[in-house]
């Protein structure tokens, strides 16, 4: 079975980003933006192993991808903050975008707010956001791979 520890919209919680990767002791970390600084500055604290980041929109200019791609446990997976996919208003570009490269499980942030959704087969994962920034809770999930099956667990801290 592989855990992976996915986080997004932390807008400065460096601290409690930490703290949340300590206590959640994962195969993988998915960080999806905003902002990637946070990552980067406790990634010198600590180590994190398989840890794959994508920038956000506060994120312009920074030296990583706006989209990642891989493949865990047969696991087709795609990362991407959200912005320029319009996933605020509907996940439909979103969707049409995980069909076309033919993932199985799509990670992404940038709504603030967590969600599970389940589109012929894809399984598209929100984790909300790790930040109290406009109001937001510290929310995040927990993936689980065991045998080519999915399982996400919503969490808040």
């Amino acid at each position: 079975m592989t855990k992976i520890l996915v986080v997004s919209d932390t807008h400065g919680s460096k601290s409690e980003l930490k703290k949340l990767i300590l206590d959640n002791p994962c195969d993988y970390t998915f960080f999806l933006g905003d902002t990637t600084n946070d990552i980067d500055d406790v990634k010198k604290e600590i180590e994190i192993p398989n840890l794959y980041i994508v920038k956000g929109n506060w994120d312009i200019g920074f030296k990583y991808k706006t989209r990642e791609y891989l493949k865990i446990d047969d696991i087709k997976i795609m990362l991407v903050h959200g912005h320029g996919l319009d996933v605020k208003n509907n996940l439909n570009t979103l969707i049409d975008l995980a069909k076309k490269e033919k993932v199985d499980l799509v990670c992404y942030g940038h709504t603030h707010i967590q969600r599970e959704n389940i589109v012929d087969g894809i399984v598209f994962v929100n984790p909300g956001a790790y930040s109290n920034f406009k109001g937001g809770q510290y929310t995040f999930a927990v993936i689980q791979i065991d045998n080519k099956k999915i399982s996400v667990n919503m969490l808040k801290k």
